[in-house]
């Protein structure tokens, strides 16, 4: 994870903390960068926070690799990604990259890209895999209690659309308008899990980023 990223979670750890807000147990995702937002946090917090329990199924989605993977295969050429947006004016690279990446999202929601060279995962196994984290989680917590879970973009917009059904323009608006360290609140209710807040940040403003 970058300095900034760091910088972001501890931000984030003091917030909740000058908040008085608690929680009963922490979830996190397997990735590396999701122990180390905990860890910031936590640091931020004070220290208090408990050990986290790791989900796997809460690991980020493929779509960055598959992006990069299959771009290249669309514009018919040999170079690589990197290569690829060298060509490109600097100052048009982030929004050329958006498109491609968008065209290849779509596709891969939708289907539409021969996954099996590389193994990558499918959508419809993205969504089956957030749908078990989203129930394991539901398994764990009590009525009126707090529950912690840090994850990443992909995985906040999946549970999301679980609990709220989504368009596919709808799923990639929410993906690019995700803040880093931000905040995403669902209430649970007997079995379901209602939205209260979508991607609310809590840390100065300096120091924000998107996914």
């Amino acid at each position: 994870m970058s300095k900034k990223g760091i910088k972001q979670s501890i931000a984030l750890g003091k917030k909740l903390l000058k908040n008085n807000i608690s929680f009963d147990q922490t979830i996190i995702g397997p990735l590396k960068r999701h122990q180390q937002t905990f860890d910031g946090i936590n640091e931020g917090y004070g220290g208090d926070l408990s050990n986290p329990l790791i989900i796997e199924e809460f690991a980020e989605n493929q779509l960055m690799e598959i992006a990069q993977h299959f771009i290249p295969k669309m514009l018919n050429t040999d170079k690589n990604i990197k290569e690829i947006f060298n060509a490109v004016p600097f100052w048009k690279r982030k929004r050329k990259f958006l498109e491609y990446f968008n065209i290849i999202a779509k596709k891969w929601i939708h289907s539409e890209l021969d996954l099996s060279e590389k193994g990558f995962e499918s959508y419809d196994n993205f969504r089956e895999r957030v749908r078990l984290a989203k129930s394991k989680v539901s398994s764990l917590m009590n009525e009126n209690r707090n529950t912690m879970v840090v994850s990443s973009g992909g995985a906040i917009t999946g549970v999301y659309a679980e609990c709220h059904p989504l368009s596919v323009d709808e799923i990639m608006k929410l993906n690019f308008k995700i803040k880093n360290a931000s905040i995403t609140l669902f209430k649970k209710e007997n079995d379901t899990f209602t939205l209260d807040t979508f991607n609310r940040s809590l840390i100065p403003r300096y120091l924000e980023t998107y996914i």
